[in-house]
């Protein structure tokens, strides 16, 4: 088959998908990408699947629901008698792709990334393994809709965005576990015991107030120390949980928020059962890492489900005896978010 007839064949494949095919190649990218995503929208059938789309739409910077034209001025675009309409839209689109392409977020990849990061944890946060997937799905099949409709600026990086997709879709379950299993028993004993939040949580705030005047923060909370009856573990418990890891007598040293990128999992030791994970801190503004790396124990099932390049913003504490704990996470992102951007805000 020639490359006329091939042509014409794509063309009415796309027609029968109800996808948009003409005026592609002059327009401006944006408007293409427009064009096309609206069409795929519009197709779907049902509402979770609408709504699951329009958050997708952010990744080219398009939106399903608000488009930058018109009904009207999309109804007569580049048709005959209205060519000052058509010069309207172009300069529209043009005008905010010049911005969005000042700014660096106009690139599909990079949208990808924070489509899957920022996007469904912060923003519109999904509920669900099923909402991810089926997010994952659409992303997939919207890709193949904008290469068939001839973008091609979105071709080009087509295999890099379906990597994307399959690391988002393996790491996000991964976060999602995370984010209600960290920081783990073993550091919660930690912070019990020996100055962190949980202690001063659950233990100081139970305590008299001379008491707490005279004991140092750092120090460790004791046997007959009160604590709250919503407490996570009680103190004979985290005592227990440190045992032989961590001597009893240390205190903390220092401590600070940071964002601990994983650079290394380990595997479960003989001794404690714990699973020594690697950790540096991270720079965001850099994207890059910083300092010598330090380990960290976890259980096995907290553990098995993190991943290298993880970055975990947490409150970091030394130890006197050289151990490090954390507690008080407040978020866990994927290997690929681009931190750097969330940074701005």
């Amino acid at each position: 088959m020639n490359s006329s007839a091939e042509s014409l064949q794509s063309v009415a494949s796309l027609e029968k998908r109800g996808i948009e095919t003409r005026h592609f190649s002059n327009d401006p990218l944006l408007f293409r990408i427009d064009l096309a995503t609206f069409d795929f929208y519009k197709n779907l059938s049902t509402t979770n699947d609408k709504r699951l789309m329009a958050l997708i739409s952010r990744t080219a910077n398009v939106n399903v629901t608000t488009r930058l034209a018109s009904k009207r001025e999309l109804k007569h675009y580049k048709e005959a008698g209205h060519e000052e309409n058509t010069r309207n839209v172009r300069i529209k689109y043009r005008t905010r792709e010049e911005n969005l392409l000042q700014s660096g977020t106009f690139d599909p990849v990079w949208g990808l990334k924070w489509l899957l990061s920022s996007v469904v944890l912060v923003d519109s946060p999904l509920f669900g393994t099923a909402d991810i997937t089926r997010l994952c799905e659409l992303a997939t099949m919207w890709i193949g809709a904008l290469t068939d409709a001839g973008v091609h600026e979105v071709s080009d990086s087509a295999n890099e965005l379906y990597d994307v997709l399959e690391t988002g879709r393996s790491e996000l379950m991964c976060v999602r576990a995370l984010g209600g299993n960290l920081p783990g028993r073993f550091n919660t004993a930690c912070s019990l015991l020996f100055g962190g939040d949980f202690k001063r949580l659950y233990v100081d705030s139970y305590a008299p107030r001379w008491a707490t005047a005279l004991q140092p923060m750092s120090s460790c909370a004791d046997d007959q120390a009160g604590i709250g009856t919503n407490a996570p573990l009680s103190i004979a418990e985290a005592r227990e949980c440190v045992a032989n890891v961590v001597p009893l007598d240390t205190k903390c040293r220092n401590c600070g928020s940071y964002d601990l990128r994983v650079k290394e999992i380990g595997s479960s030791s003989n001794d404690s059962g714990l699973v020594p994970v690697k950790v540096c801190v991270f720079n965001r503004q850099l994207m890059q890492e910083e300092g010598q790396a330090l380990t960290l124990l976890f259980e096995h099932s907290v553990a098995m489900d993190m991943r290298v390049g993880f970055v975990i913003e947490a409150t970091l504490y030394k130890l006197d005896s050289g151990q490090h704990f954390i507690d008080s996470i407040t978020m866990v992102w994927p290997s690929y978010a681009p931190l750097d951007y969330l940074e701005v805000f």
